[in-house]
């Protein structure tokens, strides 16, 4: 997904293929664009070529990847709660072949997220038959981003906003899964669940092409508000499919309507993303 304009890479592979895999991990972007990676599609070799063609990345570390000071020193990661660091920013070299440049930017969590993510790794380890190493869970207590866009033009905290951007493709999946009901069959016929796969599938790429009509642009906008207005008037679409202007019409009144019937309800405890983005401002 492309979150400035919404725009969707969109392909269906066999559920055996892992992201590192597919098409969209091998995509060429243009200069100066950024890409927000999740673990699966870490990779330094490829990233050493994204950066050889202009484009910028930011990515979680892969843990046990070895990292080192510019000079060729080795830095323990796990060694930095002795130093009593908590956040800093450093030029490294990642990787033992690759060698690559970036800077890595570190952020202790605070003891809450810490217990978090080290139950959860827990009990994901005990279901599968395994114990998570002492080192998984020192990992647990840190959040490690490595990145080649200049200090002067994204900051640490900025950093660390964007990168929780990427959140926002999971939340599409789960409004399409969700709302959609992508994931959801009366039948027992695997033909006929496919073919609804289908059918769903092209339900929510037709949505999401009405919601980029005049609901996208708007930073506090709520998808699921809007996909409930396009639903609602979901009746009138199928109607004008052949009447050009009438479907011309509808559009500019969902757009219309996007403009102040769509609006997040703001958090206190757990701000949403353009929360998240006003404060990244206001510290700027």
């Amino acid at each position: 997904m492309e979150l400035k304009t919404g725009k969707l890479h969109f392909g269906l592979l066999p559920g055996r293929h892992s992201d590192s895999r597919s098409p969209v991990a091998e995509a060429v972007h243009e200069p100066g664009s950024l890409r927000l990676q999740d673990l699966g599609y870490f990779n330094l070799a490829r990233m050493k070529a994204q950066h050889g063609r202009g484009e910028y990345w930011l990515s979680r570390l892969q843990p046990r990847t070895r990292v080192l000071t510019m000079d060729g020193q080795p830095i323990s990661l796990l060694a930095l709660p002795k130093q009593g660091i908590t956040r800093q920013e450093m030029q490294v070299r990642v990787g033992a072949a690759e060698q690559l440049a970036a800077r890595l930017l570190i952020w202790k969590l605070p003891e809450a997220a810490r217990a978090k993510r080290r139950a959860k790794m827990i009990a994901n380890a005990r279901d599968n038959g395994r114990t998570p190493t002492a080192e998984s869970l020192a990992w647990c207590g840190w959040n490690f981003l490595i990145t080649n866009v200049g200090a002067e033009k994204l900051n640490f905290d900025e950093c660390f906003v964007l990168y929780g951007v990427r959140w926002q493709i999971e939340l599409l999946f789960k409004l399409w899964k969700t709302h959609g009901k992508l994931g959801h069959s009366r039948s027992e016929n695997p033909q006929r669940i496919l073919c609804e796969v289908y059918a769903k599938l092209l339900g929510v790429v037709i949505q999401h092409w009405i919601v980029l009509t005049g609901l996208w642009q708007i930073q506090e906008r709520s998808l699921v508000k809007g996909c409930q207005m396009v639903r609602e008037q979901s009746a009138r679409l199928a109607s004008y499919i052949n009447d050009l202007d009438a479907l011309t019409g509808l559009l500019k009144e969902l757009a219309d309507r996007f403009n102040y019937g769509c609006s997040l309800n703001t958090r206190k405890t757990k701000p949403n993303t353009s929360q998240r983005f006003d404060m990244a401002d206001a510290f700027s």
